[in-house]
């Protein structure tokens, strides 16, 4: 048996918690050639959409600042239909593209998101996700598209699992006033000098609150946990 595909049920479909299913995804996409995707999930019941991302960090708190998902033409198709589409086919249509949507492709394209394709997923009870694969040119598209039958797989069976891991996952404990402050000092480039400085309390402190929102989070590093308090809302860029 191919042992990717091998990998993608035993790692991706049956894996046992979410962390696990995120590194599984990240391994089997980068020996697809891909590098940035990001999956997103907003199944009713969730208090913040569940976002799976690879892209740069800088780029996705600048997206979230400037509350980009609900422009991004990329979702907006995503919302709408049920078949796989290349964002080649919203690009080519500038003239039914808003001036901030064609300003969002081109900030994106500065962080080196400049081509991609995406599969939507449409439930029966009312959640709709998306799976985005992006790209820095439309030259490294072109030459991953021999692994597009992967990549669909890939993305079916993550969603899947997904699904079925939101079912059973814990509730997020919620994360104190400091822990929000010690993550937001981080995601603004501070070290624990600076942040101990800043809410007057010692560095042992701040290290434990990281600590414990790594924990809270299900973060293994702190940057992740920047990251995850970033897509969930809990703290603003």
């Amino acid at each position: 048996m191919d042992d990717w595909v091998a990998d993608l049920s035993t790692r991706v479909l049956w894996a046992e918690d979410i962390p696990s299913a995120q590194h599984a995804v990240r391994e089997l996409a980068l020996q697809c050639g891909v590098d940035y995707y990001i999956y997103g999930n907003s199944r009713p019941g969730l208090e913040h959409p569940y976002i799976d991302s690879t892209y740069p960090p800088q780029w996705m708190a600048h997206y979230l600042a400037n509350r980009y998902q609900f422009i991004d033409p990329v979702v907006i198709e995503a919302q709408r239909t049920r078949l796989p589409f290349g964002w080649r086919f919203l690009m080519n249509r500038p003239a039914s593209l808003s001036p901030e949507q064609r300003k969002l492709f081109a900030e994106a394209a500065e962080f080196g998101i400049r081509d991609g394709f995406t599969i939507p997923f449409h439930c029966a009870d009312g959640c709709i996700a998306m799976m985005s694969y992006a790209f820095t040119s439309v030259e490294e598209l072109t030459q991953v598209m021999g692994n597009q039958t992967r990549l669909k797989l890939l993305a079916v069976n993550y969603h899947t699992a997904i699904e079925r891991l939101l079912d059973v996952a814990p509730v997020a404990e919620e994360l104190s006033p400091m822990e929000r402050q010690c993550l937001t000092g981080v995601a603004h480039g501070q070290s624990l000098w600076e942040i101990s400085g800043r809410i007057h309390r010692p560095e042992p402190d701040v290290a434990g609150a990281l600590r414990s929102a790594r924990l809270k989070l299900g973060a293994s590093t702190t940057a992740k946990a920047v990251d995850k308090a970033i897509s969930q809302g809990l703290i603003a860029p």
